[in-house]
């Protein structure tokens, strides 16, 4: 059982279904009803009979599914983009300080909420597409610190990615690092 607590347009839930070899269950969320019906779409065109979609706010996930009923979830949040100025310069312009702030508080209501569905021994995979540190790391130490229940887990890279770990549980990688866009990934287990 997989939750992709903010999925759409549906790329990292395909690929997880697609890995699972069309076994299991993802269930993809996402607060938009227009951006869940691209997740369907997608997983339809890829005959992927594993993805169950929802339109949800998933701040509200605990609504939908019981506590501890997930192996896996993954936060890929909202965030700045400043990892991604390259392809959307605008976002320069449009994001300021208290932005950020918001943007970060959201991603730990978000945290907040998807942690208690995750069962024991659970890993949740945080992540977002900007480079600012403390929307990054504020945000993963805020919430260790919050959830004791929690502790950093081993972040499986590919070998071309292993000089981009912060720590064992942290990867970031910066636009100029590969020319291409700017990413945050951390990830943590539910101790049990």
């Amino acid at each position: 059982m997989i939750l992709d607590a903010c999925a759409a347009p549906g790329g990292k839930t395909t690929h997880i279904a697609e890995r699972l070899n069309n076994t299991g269950v993802v269930e993809a969320l996402d607060l938009h009803k227009h951006k869940v019906a691209l997740i369907k779409q997608n997983a339809d065109r890829l005959q992927l009979t594993n993805v169950t979609t929802h339109t949800l706010d998933s701040r509200k996930a605990n609504e939908l599914f019981k506590e501890e009923c997930f192996d896996r979830i993954l936060v890929d949040a909202p965030c700045s983009g400043l990892g991604v100025v390259r392809r959307k310069p605008d976002i320069k312009y449009a994001k300021n300080e208290k932005d950020l702030n918001s943007l970060q508080r959201i991603q730990l209501e978000i945290l907040n909420r998807v942690a208690p569905l995750l069962k024991k021994g659970g890993i949740l995979v945080y992540s977002t597409c900007t480079v600012d540190q403390i929307e990054n790391d504020g945000t993963v130490q805020q919430f260790l610190k919050e959830h004791h229940d929690f502790e950093p887990a081993h972040l499986n890279t590919p070998e071309a990615l292993q000089a981009f770990k912060q720590e064992d549980y942290k990867l970031q990688i910066f636009p100029q690092d590969f020319g291409g866009d700017g990413f945050f990934i951390s990830s943590f287990r539910k101790k049990g």
